[in-house]
């Protein structure tokens, strides 16, 4: 068994997976396992091309670990954006990202719903923002910890067909709260994949970053769930020098509490509406606020925080169940401005998914993001005889073009407005792409 396992991860090395993706691990590992098990050979009357995996099935060997409860998920995103114009310069940037998944359940064992879950990721490229524009929010959200990382690392306990979940070990944050797959059809940072001011407030993780942590969700009705989970505040762990293998259980600013409530609009077996989500958390630093935060001096222990999000199908096209359409979203957070750099943060937009016909996994996607600065850190500012900060704005305009099962490409466009909230550089322009191979 022992050889098993190392074979599997070996062979699987230049296989990546991506936060990006927009349904769970253990979704993505119960579609992968059926259906691995029913097809041990890939199908003739399949092309490569036309597969559900790039890949396909290794011959018999995917089937053979679908059958054991173990299953592989992988694939490669990158973006590829100028600076035309505006910024401090004009400029190119290339950002990739690989990762590996593996997911061993050990329901055939007789342990129902227990899995074993492991992420990895190698990541590579240039920061565009920092290097040639000089904006707050990243234009590209696969730029950080550009090394080789272990990501997570945990164990999760099912009940009752999902309906009461838990898990610990090595968790990012920004998997379960604050977030939501709308996100993914963006490329700046500031919507995918979280709303992005919580990591400069308080230490929140995110893929590829994870510290220790305990989570449970239930879900007592199809139409509400409530999430609780505590990770450790330690942002010392998660430094690219460890990649992602400092274990310690030390705290060097207590624990992030955090709770999400969701109401689950008409999502039910047998709901005809058009769905929708109202999601509302809130949470607390026990430690000490970030000290480069702390603008009217000394220390201020504790940081609380909360936000909405709300996302709701207004127009379908075809009847129940069916997901062309049009679907605005907003999310907002807020916090305590005399010791955190952004009290106020929103993002909102309209994706339309199966807007051309013929092309019903094609999304276009139109959003906006305000971050306004702390008065407080602006006031700092000014007795220091800076330029005050006052807010960045972004727009964004993408369009994912799925090719086929597991190949898609973005083409995207940003326009970044009083980039870092002053007018030391012009507003600048952003042009790329985004491109995946999804499920190796």
């Amino acid at each position: 068994m022992t050889r098993f396992f190392v074979f599997l991860l070996l062979s699987s090395a230049l296989f990546a997976s991506d936060h990006c993706i927009s349904q769970t691990h253990r979704e993505r590992h119960t579609k992968m396992r059926e259906y691995y098990k029913q097809t041990p050979q890939p199908q003739e009357s399949c092309s490569w091309w036309n597969g559900d995996y790039m890949t396909e099935g290794w011959g018999q060997f995917r089937h053979d670990m679908a059958t054991h409860g173990v299953t592989v998920d992988s694939s490669f995103t990158t973006n590829m954006q100028g600076n035309p114009a505006g910024g401090k310069a004009r400029g190119f940037a290339y950002v990739g990202s690989y990762g590996l998944s593996v997911t061993i359940d050990l329901t055939h064992t007789g342990w129902d719903g227990f899995q074993l879950y492991a992420a990895a990721c190698w990541r590579t490229g240039t920061n565009l923002s920092s290097r040639k524009i000089d904006n707050q929010f990243t234009v590209s959200q696969l730029f950080g910890s550009q090394t080789v990382k272990l990501v997570e690392l945990y164990a999760l306990q099912s009940f009752w067909n999902d309906r009461f979940i838990m898990k610990a070990g090595r968790l990012c944050a920004g998997d379960d709260f604050l977030a939501s797959p709308i996100y993914g059809q963006f490329v700046n940072n500031a919507f995918d994949g979280n709303p992005v001011s919580i990591f400069y407030n308080i230490p929140f993780t995110a893929y590829p970053g994870a510290t220790w942590g305990a989570y449970v969700e239930g879900k007592p009705w199809d139409w509400l769930s409530a999430k609780f989970a505590v990770f450790n505040a330690n942002g010392d762990i998660g430094k690219d020098k460890y990649h992602g293998t400092n274990f310690t259980f030390s705290s060097t600013n207590g624990v992030v509490l955090i709770t999400e409530w969701c109401l689950l609009v008409n999502q039910g077996k047998n709901s005809h509406g058009m769905p929708g989500n109202y999601k509302a958390g809130f949470y607390y630093l026990t430690g000490d606020a970030l000290q480069k935060n702390h603008f009217s001096g000394g220390k201020h222990h504790g940081d609380p925080g909360f936000y909405l999000l709300f996302d709701q199908m207004v127009y379908r096209e075809g009847g129940k169940g069916s997901d062309i359409g049009l679907t605005p979203f907003i999310s907002l957070i807020f916090q305590p401005k005399s010791y955190n750099e952004f009290p106020f943060f929103a993002n909102g937009g309209v994706l339309y998914k199966g807007l051309f016909p013929g092309r019903p996994k094609d999304t276009a996607a139109l959003g906006f993001v305000y971050g306004k600065y702390s008065s407080d850190l602006a006031a700092e500012e000014r007795a220091k005889g800076q330029k005050p900060q006052n807010a960045e704005t972004v727009l964004e305009l993408s369009y994912w073009c799925q090719i086929n099962k597991w190949f898609y490409i973005m083409p995207d466009m940003q326009y970044i407005i009083r980039p870092k909230g002053t007018n030391t550089y012009p507003n600048a322009w952003v042009i790329g792409a985004q491109i995946g191979l999804d499920q190796w």
